[in-house]
Order: C-alpha cells, then sequence, then structure tokens
C-alpha cells in the first residue's frame, strides 16, 4: 500500500473538537482485520492538547505524515488521528474524547411526558446553526415546554 493510499478522510476541524478518518499511526492499535492493518477508524476529539492545556490549537497533519495526525500549533505535540495518543514513546498524554452537547427539554403537561434530544450539529455550518436557533425558539416560546 503507498503513502498516497493510506491517508485521512472525512478531516474536521473547529474550535471545539477534531474529527478524522484514518489509519493508526502511532504504532499502538493496528485495527487490523486478517492480513489487512490498513484498517480505518474514525475519532472525534476535543479540540484541546492536554501536553500545553491549550484549546483550539490542533491542526491537521501539517508535517505531512502518510497516515495523518493532530499537531498543536502552540507545543508541537503530534497525536494519533485514529486513537488520540501522543507520538512520543512512553508519553501518557492523549486526546480527549468529544461528546457534542446535549439539550434537555422537558413537558410542563401533567403527562409525565420528558424529552431528551441529542444535538450532534456543526455549529459552524450556518444552515445547521440557523435550523437549531429556530428550533429553541420555537420550543422556547411554546406553553407547553420548559427549557432547561
Amino acid at each position: 500500500m503507498s503513502a498516497n493510499s493510506v491517508g485521512a478522510y472525512n478531516v474536521t476541524a473547529t474550535h471545539d473538537y477534531v474529527k478524522a478518518t484514518a489509519i493508526c499511526s502511532c504504532g499502538e492499535n493496528t485495527y487490523s482485520s486478517g492480513n489487512n492493518n490498513y484498517i480505518y477508524h474514525t475519532s472525534t476529539f476535543k479540540n484541546y492538547c492536554p501536553r500545553c492545556k491549550s484549546y483550539g490549537t490542533l491542526k491537521f497533519n501539517p508535517k505531512g505524515v502518510p497516515e495523518g495526525e493532530w499537531t498543536c500549533t502552540k507545543c508541537s505535540s503530534d497525536y494519533c488521528a485514529a486513537d488520540g495518543r501522543e507520538k512520543i514513546t512512553g508519553s501518557h498524554y492523549s486526546l480527549v474524547e468529544y461528546n457534542p452537547p446535549q439539550v434537555k427539554v422537558q413537558s410542563k403537561v401533567n403527562s409525565g411526558l420528558n424529552i431528551e434530544m441529542n444535538v450532534i450539529t456543526d455549529l459552524n455550518n450556518v444552515n445547521n446553526k440557523s435550523i437549531l436557533e429556530a428550533d429553541y425558539q420555537r420550543l422556547r416560546n411554546s406553553n407547553y415546554f420548559a427549557i432547561n
């Protein structure tokens, strides 16, 4: 398999999180299947460098590693795009898994109905943001729901 054919894809970087579908580049996990050691793994991490404790500093693959990696623009630490481990032998630093925020909506009606919505959206996408804001305003103005 050539270096060009093992590159990551579906790469996303926002201020809050980073995401990529990539092959392990740190050697800790091969995600292999039989004789195929090039198994892709999709991971989403907080855009936070645990080594220098900086938010919003991760950039995808500025050094051109064939499999791809996340690099902190502040301290230059490199992390595997597949499993988030720092790429220094013996390091205990690892990127933190990102869990999208949740919006909980509870009914005021005495029916005991509870509704919970998981908001999984890229708020940097103008269309998604405007739809989410419109839905939030509609629920907020409703007499039937209380938003926590």
